[in-house]
């Protein structure tokens, strides 16, 4: 990767005028501080120098240069980096270094994310950019010849658009959204908070909204240097975790557990503890032949590598889907459950059409297992996977997304809320991911192609 440029200004797009949030939001506080220190520090320890692009808001600042729009008022986020460009190249700096007063957090190591040829900017926040100060003179032609979306600025530049490794920033747009994401930060690493839409069924109105969804992590566990399992659980209480998990499968007393460590690796966690000798020939027995729990696809794997292997995403692009025919499908799927009917404890996985019918519907004590069985249905009798949406009675965990994937049904919905991990996997596998469904709306939780725009 090519190095950083050596003079970077920071430059807070500050100028908006806060319409939905009804307060200005750079003066809003999230966790004691107000939102435009939080991007003032996250910027100063990658920059050297920060400015403001407040446009007409001169309360902000607090010290910090503020620059007004340029070449005139109210031209939006491109008049404020038009602003910081000009002030950048007069001053000797090689590059801007943007980021959104109301967009957090900033994310880590940002600089040297977007490090590289040209212009760059995060994908889908185009407002967290690296900007080189020799663009100046052609932003100002840009915003006179009328285009001021900030998306025509980025195809213009050739921008580069690079993917964050983790959850996306979130865009701070309400009192309700910050204060999901004051009540996410207060849960700690139990929870993440990320940007949905929720689609009403009944006046078909869509609001942006802050859901706190919990975290889902692999755990791989080894007892007595053996790789025993990977289990995905919340990365809290860990200690707890492994040793009720040791206790429960009948290795070792309370007492008997010993030199109980935690290290976190990338992409999970791994726990290592020891257990007497007795516990030595299960050990072994478990290392041989894998206990099979359940069709979860995550039971056995003693690999956080082999746990969270890439997705191929799904190829085909999902048909447009009108809210009327997710709403049917959501209506009909109970008449459809017989043994969920007859004993109350049956998920089920349907495979429905464009218009909202459930083609077909297969149930199982576990919802891995419904699933599995819908698409072995489908296999069989050459239905075609492309031509509609998987809906599942379930809570949305990563290996129900991994599943849809690649069994390359475009859409699933659920009726449960989703996990951290399965957003992430349903980001990496390009799939159309609809969940906390209801009989009046449904979160819109990842949608690559634009089916609800």
């Amino acid at each position: 990767m090519k190095p950083p440029p050596s003079r970077i200004l920071g430059a807070i797009l500050a100028g908006g005028r806060s319409v939905r949030f009804g307060s200005d939001k750079g003066a809003a506080l999230w966790q004691g501080q107000s939102l435009l220190d939080h991007v003032r520090m996250a910027l100063a320890a990658q920059c050297d120098d920060i400015v403001v692009c407040a446009g007409e808001n001169r309360a902000l600042g607090d010290g910090l240069p503020l620059l007004a729009d340029h070449p005139e008022p109210d031209l939006g986020p491109l008049g404020g980096l038009c602003a910081a460009l000009i002030h950048a190249r007069a001053s000797g700096f090689d590059a801007v270094l943007t980021a959104p007063v109301d967009a957090l957090p900033v994310p880590d190591n940002l600089l040297g994310l977007l490090a590289g040829e040209g212009a760059a900017v995060v994908e889908s926040h185009w407002l967290f950019g690296l900007w080189p100060s020799d663009l100046a003179p052609f932003l100002e032609p840009h915003l006179r010849a009328g285009k001021r979306s900030v998306l025509s600025w980025v195809e213009a530049c050739s921008a580069r658009q690079v993917r964050l490794p983790g959850p996306p920033p979130l865009n701070v747009n309400t009192p309700a959204i910050l204060a999901a994401l004051e009540q996410g930060s207060a849960l700690g690493g139990a929870v993440e908070v990320h940007a949905m839409r929720e689609l009403d069924f009944a006046t078909l109105a869509v609001r942006e909204i802050a859901r706190i969804v919990p975290v889902e992590t692999p755990v791989a566990i080894e007892f007595n240097g053996i790789g025993y399992a990977v289990m995905m659980a919340t990365p809290t209480d860990l200690e707890d975790f492994v040793s009720g998990f040791a206790l429960s499968e009948g290795l070792a007393r309370p007492q008997e557990i010993e030199a109980l460590h935690l290290h976190q690796t990338c992409g999970g966690w791994v726990a290592r503890a020891n257990l007497p000798a007795r516990s030595l020939p299960r050990l072994l027995e478990r290392a041989r032949t894998r206990v099979s729990e359940s069709s979860c696809g995550i039971c056995g794997i003693d690999s956080i590598a082999a746990a969270l292997a890439p997705l191929d995403p799904v190829e085909a692009e999902p048909l447009r889907l009108a809210p009327a025919a997710i709403h049917k499908a959501l209506t009909v799927l109970r008449d459809h459950q017989r043994v969920g009917a007859a004993t109350g404890a049956a998920h089920a996985a349907a495979f429905c059409s464009p218009d909202g019918d459930i083609i077909l519907l297969r149930e199982d004590v576990g919802r891995h297992n419904a699933l599995d069985k819908l698409v072995g249905a489908m296999g069989r009798q050459n239905i075609d996977r492309r031509a509609g949406f998987a809906l599942l009675s379930a809570r949305c965990s990563q290996e129900l997304v991994e599943k849809t994937v690649r069994a390359g049904i475009p859409v699933l919905i659920t009726i449960s809320a989703p996990s951290s991990l399965a957003i992430a996997r349903a980001r990496e596998g390009r799939l159309t991911l609809l969940a906390l469904a209801r009989n009046d709306s449904v979160l819109v939780v990842n949608d690559p192609h634009g089916v609800f725009d």
